[in-house]
């Protein structure tokens, strides 16, 4: 089960990208990874997507919960809204500023990554400003009735320019997460609530007829926020006996692929979410097993999730199961240096590298890890953990 980060584009995009990182991949590793055809699937009232997936020695169905409706819902078109959306925001989170501290602590260059925005946003105010200024004083001779239309000019053509310059940046890609992450908050994590118990009780009946079935549900981005309100309704389908750590294997395995949970967290009224995190966290039937990279700057890598997460210390460290394992994919290992330095410029394409193909072998490989011959959390203690 795989729930996509906050992006508009749908289950037609994520198949081509799987399929053709698939062929890629098997080049590299030397072997073929088999991609059916996508095919729809219907949970509830919604439409989602799923598809077939096998290696030499194993494999599986691939189901792609489909959320983009609700990504498109909250993705506004317009720069300018984006950016006083955004605004308030920033307001928001500033007046509780030092839930921000641990952050910085840990993971100074995302909280950089999520700053920087705003500074962004500041400066293209003040060079507008500046080029405003400049204009009028360049204007001077001119008569009055005229002279304002230099400077307004100069004004629109400086703010024109930022905005144009953010197809390269991707700064209203960060704003929208971070507005989106508001949003969640006031409406204290319901936004996908029906969808998500309608697709828990999908896999629980499919258990149901395939006992022994392995069920994995990979969150990758700010899929890994939603992946933990489906964990959370299915661990609550289970049965009710825990097992001990490390005695049983694990009914549900998680797996979170550069996840931003800490940043939804943060939101003062995300009370809900902190409760669904502690559950996840505290049930040991639940496996969950964070790969995020701290050359990552848009997720939370290697960092003591839960306490980040918690806006606090929480409870002691023995009465939480979850996450097993926080592992670095160590995308470094991956490539060549200068392709590696390449990639570390563009933000989104790093970040979007959990789930697309390599250079060379290494330990983290998501089409293998998805296809070996025993489970998930097998290849994820063996290959990942250091």
């Amino acid at each position: 089960m795989f729930v996509g980060g906050f992006d508009p584009r749908g289950a037609r995009h994520y198949y081509r990208l799987f399929a053709e990182h698939a062929v890629l991949q098997g080049k590299v590793d030397g072997r073929e990874y088999a991609v059916g055809p996508r095919r729809p699937l219907d949970v509830g009232s919604h439409r989602h997507a799923q598809w077939t997936f096998s290696g030499e020695a194993g494999g599986g169905d691939y189901v792609f919960f489909d959320w983009s409706d609700a990504v498109r819902a909250h993705w506004p078109r317009s720069w300018w809204r984006v950016t006083a959306q955004a605004c308030k925001t920033y307001a928001t989170v500033l007046k509780d500023w030092r839930v921000l501290r641990p952050i910085r602590r840990q993971t100074p260059n995302t909280l950089l990554a999520f700053a920087y925005p705003l500074l962004y946003i500041c400066l293209a105010v003040m060079l507008a400003m500046g080029g405003f200024a400049l204009g009028w004083r360049w204007s001077e001779a001119l008569p009055s009735w005229v002279r304002w239309m230099p400077p307004s000019a100069i004004f629109a053509a400086a703010l024109w320019g930022s905005a144009a310059l953010d197809k390269r940046l991707n700064v209203s890609w960060l704003l929208r997460i971070f507005n989106f992450a508001a949003h969640s908050a006031q409406r204290d994590g319901a936004v996908l609530a029906q969808r998500t118990l309608a697709m828990a009780d999908w896999i629980q009946a499919r258990s149901e007829r395939q006992p022994g079935l392995e069920v994995v549900v990979v969150g990758f981005s700010v899929g890994s926020v939603q992946a933990l309100h489906l964990v959370d309704a299915l661990r609550q389908r289970l049965p009710t006996q825990p097992t001990a750590v490390g005695q049983a294997p694990a009914a549900v395995t998680l797996l979170t692929l550069g996840n931003c949970i800490p940043l939804f967290t943060l939101m003062r009224q995300a009370q809900a979410l902190r409760a669904t995190l502690q559950a996840v966290a505290a049930d040991s039937r639940v496996f969950w097993a964070d790969v995020s990279s701290p050359g990552d700057s848009v997720s939370f890598g290697m960092c003591d999730l839960l306490p980040l997460a918690m806006r606090g210390a929480p409870a002691p460290a023995q009465a939480y199961a979850n996450p097993r394992h926080m592992c670095s994919p160590r995308f470094h290992k991956l490539f060549e240096p200068q392709t590696y330095r390449r990639m570390r410029r563009n933000k989104m394409r790093m970040h979007f590298q959990y789930l697309m193909a390599s250079e060379k072998q290494g330990a983290y490989n998501f089409f293998a890890m998805l296809a070996a011959p025993g489970a998930v959390r097998t290849f994820v203690e063996k290959y990942l953990v250091r």
